[in-house]
This record gives structure tokens, sequence and C-alpha cells, in this order.
């Protein structure tokens, strides 16, 4: 085997925030939140290949019938408007790995596999980056010889690249506070059906907390907390008691800079949904369906009238 064949492939999830607080901005600009994160079955996966070059270059594929890939088909979103120098966050998150192996020689091809809507609120881009720590670590490993970075340097890491890659790196359902990187694990009794709804252009994270705090100037911001019955009833697997508590503190920020998604939400209350609300910052719609069955259905429907859809499961 070559060096110019080793590689090493990792994959990550995108994320839907079932429930998401804001507080008021701090004097750093950034806020305390209180999310609830749960991974989704649409997922991003980095391949990592040592090369006999320098640097780090990277290739960008969509995944067939993604949500991305159909935005793709719609003609609503191109792969050359993906960054493949230091302002991706995978080659940042490899650079991060790439320091802690310095004795290693040789350059680094990044493939990245990507499902996730860029600038959809889901988390697309830190889940590059947890595929690439992963990846990295293990071929850097792998290739130098030496101990692999354990999980806590991962996480470290990872929390220095953004608020959401913790997340990404971990999976499953946590409760995020501070900034949203530090985690602790939360029970979900049940799979979630949600159906996945893209729009045609992505918001910036930055706009829409800007906009939020441009509604909410000059109100009482409580400091951020989940309803206590929230965790109980997910726990249980109680749907219908958990649907009513789910809320996006940032839905309408993002409303406000995209009026059109109020429609893309009002399709979920026709079409039975138990909850629907803004991933993250949007503007990707996530409606909670009771069942897979049903969720399958309404990715149907939207897809036949041309929306991108996707039906997932989580976490």
């Amino acid at each position: 085997m070559t060096t110019m064949m080793l590689a090493e492939q990792a994959r990550a999830p995108g994320k839907v925030n079932l429930f998401f607080a804001a507080g008021p901005p701090r004097p750093d600009g950034y806020h305390d939140v209180a999310s609830l994160y749960c991974a989704v079955s649409a997922a991003e996966t980095v391949t990592a290949t040592l090369t006999r070059g320098d640097g780090i270059a990277v290739d960008v594929a969509a995944v067939p019938g993604s949500l991305l890939d159909q935005q793709i088909a719609a003609g609503t979103f191109s792969l050359d408007t993906v960054p493949t120098g230091a302002a991706n966050l995978a080659v940042r998150a490899a650079r991060a790995v790439l320091e802690r192996f310095p004795r290693l020689i040789g350059g680094l091809h990044l493939r990245i596999d990507k499902a996730v809507p860029v600038a959809g609120g889901m988390g697309g881009g830190s889940a590059d980056a947890a595929a690439a720590l992963r990846a990295v670590n293990r071929l850097a490993a792998r290739v130098s010889g030496e101990p692999a970075l354990d999980d806590d340097v991962l996480r470290h890491l990872a929390a220095g690249l953004g608020a959401d890659v913790p997340f990404a790196l971990a999976g499953g359902a946590a409760v995020g506070t501070g900034t949203g990187a530090q985690l602790r694990p939360a029970a979900v009794g049940a799979p979630l059906h949600l159906v996945l709804v893209a729009d045609t252009a992505g918001l910036s994270t930055p706009a829409v907390y800007a906009e939020l705090d441009r509604l909410r100037a000059g109100a009482d911001v409580p400091p951020p907390a989940l309803p206590p019955e929230l965790e109980p009833a997910l726990a249980r697997g109680d749907l219908g008691r958990a649907a009513p508590l789910l809320r996006n503190d940032l839905e309408p920020a993002a409303l406000s800079l995209a009026p059109h998604l109020a429609r893309t939400l009002a399709l979920g209350e026709e079409a039975g949904a138990l909850a629907s609300l803004v991933s993250g910052s949007g503007p990707t719609v996530a409606h909670v369906l009771d069942g897979a069955a049903a969720a399958a259905a309404l990715a149907e429907r939207l897809r036949a009238r041309g929306r991108p859809a996707l039906a997932v499961q989580a976490p």
C-alpha cells in the first residue's frame, strides 16, 4: 500500500433543535442558550486521504436523494458556493488535528459528501468539522504510529471550532447550555419521525441573531431554560405531551428575514403535524409527524409540489 492510498472515513449527523431558547446578548456578543439538540439520519461523510503534496485539498459532492441533492436538482443551490479553503470548517478541523501530529509529513485530501443544506440551520458545516476531526485523527495516528487523540481532546478541539461542533461529534440527543457547547445527554424514549423541508436560499446565523436582538430590543428577556416537562415527556416517548412544548426563539427572526417560511410552517399544520418549527437559525423547517408512514407521505406530497423534502428519523 502506498501513502497515496491511505484513507480514513467518518460520518457525523445533521441536527434539529427541538427546543431553542436564547438569552439576551452578552458583552462578548454571544448569547446564552438552552437547546435540545437531536441528531437526524441525514449525515455528512468526510473521507481523509494522505497525499504526497502539501496543504489540504477539498472536493465536495452531494449525497444522492438528499435535501442538498434536491436543492441542486431544483436549481436553487450550487456546490460551487461551498468554500474549499480556510473558510471550510472541515479544513479548520483537519488543521487543528494535524497540529497535534507535527512529525506527520505530506498533504491531505478531504472529500466531503454532503446531505445537509448549507446555511440551513441544521449544522451541516459543524457535522463536516466533526467528521473531519474523527477521520483525520484516525489517519494521522495510523500514518505516524502515534496514539490517536482521545475523546476529551477531540471535544476540546470541537468547542474551539463552533458552538454546534461538539454536538455533531457526540450525536444522539443532548441539552446544550452556555453558547450551546456545554452538553449533557438527553433521553428520547421513542423514535421521532420528521419531515425536513429545505428552502431556496440559506440564512446567515449572525444575521438571524442580529434580527432577534432587534425584535427584542428593550424587552426583558429571561435566562434561557427548557420547560421542566419537556425532557420527561420525551424520555417517556410521549410526543403528544412534548410537541406543544417545542419552541425556537430564532423562528420569529428567521420569519422576519424570510417571511415566505410562514407558508412552509403552515403546510405541517395542514398535514396534521404534531409540531412544526424552523430548525436552528433556519431556513430549513422541521415537521414532527406521528409515525414513519405519515412522514413519508408528507415528504412525497411536498416533493410532488416541487419542494425539497425528506423524511428522516431522530435521534
